[in-house]
């Protein structure tokens, strides 16, 4: 079995359904997650996850460093232009691992392993997404070559040093591996290997996004189950998915209009409405937030448009 580690970066402060977001880790015991983060964790205990402490200034001052880059982040959403540099950043620490990663925590994982097989872990690059390396969980192969490939982006360093995000995370890495624009990419004798043995297949992780779904529609399901590690969604055949990317409940920035102009979670007063102790039985995801998996629907499951 193919080793793999997922790095994330986090500061601030933890959001409320982080528990629910560890309990989906530990039901993906072989797979590994290293947090850098400057959140308490003393708390938690989920043997899979570990956390290394390190404040804001020192996370900075350490990608300044290592990159050779000023790094000034305006928003601590620029964090996301720094996913393709994770191999390089921490190469000391995922050594021995098959792969490495990174993600984020506005999700909640099914079972990873149904999904990259040994088969699908051939490969060097896995995304999640066809069009784009997916920002919420990509998969790379812990080679030297691979960790540095955001270095095959000209002018890769601008696009750090800009204090705003640049989607340098989709837009801009997934040149290395599928170019549409030849002029950002370094000419590179070896470049074909980037684009050997890649992965990138939709799987529909991230609804309410102005893409068509799986079963051709445009209603995208609103609700969503965790339950015994495994992701399913209302309205839908498909028996499983690899994870759900709740992004567009909790803010309209990749929205589709469709579904109205601001997202169902905004302006609620809570959105957990689960107990610790009621997590490990089974999680509802909907419109309202986390309910324990067996209450009633309050939204009756309708798919489509705001109700």
């Amino acid at each position: 079995m193919k080793s793999i580690i997922i790095i994330i970066d986090y500061f601030g402060k933890w959001p409320p359904w982080f528990p629910i977001f560890l309990e989906s880790c530990r039901h993906n015991p072989t797979i590994d997650w290293l947090f850098h983060t400057d959140c308490p964790f003393e708390g938690f205990n989920v043997p899979n996850v570990k956390f290394k402490f390190t404040s804001k200034e020192n996370y900075i001052k350490y990608v300044s460093e290592t990159l050779n880059i000023k790094f000034t982040p305006q928003e601590w959403y620029k964090l996301t232009d720094m996913k393709p540099a994770t191999g390089y950043l921490y190469a000391e620490e995922i050594k021995g691992y098959d792969f490495f990663g990174y993600g984020d925590i506005d999700l909640i994982y099914g079972d990873i392993r149904k999904f990259y097989t040994d088969a699908v872990l051939e490969n060097n690059i896995i995304s999640t997404h066809e069009w784009c390396l997916s920002g919420h969980l990509s998969l790379i192969r812990n080679k030297s070559w691979l960790r540095a490939a955001f270095k095959q982006i000209k002018n890769w360093k601008k696009f750090l040093e800009e204090p705003t995000n640049q989607r340098f995370d989709e837009d801009i890495f997934t040149q290395v591996f599928k170019p549409r624009e030849l002029s950002i990419v370094k000419p590179n004798l070896f470049g074909r290997r980037y684009h050997k043995k890649l992965y990138f297949l939709e799987q529909y992780t991230t609804p309410l996004t102005p893409t068509i779904w799986r079963d051709g529609t445009i209603n995208h399901p609103q609700t969503w189950y965790w339950k015994n590690g495994k992701i399913t969604a209302d309205g839908d055949n498909v028996e499983e998915y690899i994870y759900f990317h709740f992004m567009n409940f909790k803010e309209a920035r990749y929205m589709d209009s469709h579904y109205g102009k601001k997202a169902f979670w905004n302006g609620l007063p809570s959105i957990v409405h689960i107990t610790p102790e009621e997590i490990s039985k089974g999680v509802r995801i909907d419109r309202f937030g986390f309910h324990p998996i067996d209450t009633q629907c309050r939204d009756q499951n309708k798919l489509g448009p705001d109700i």
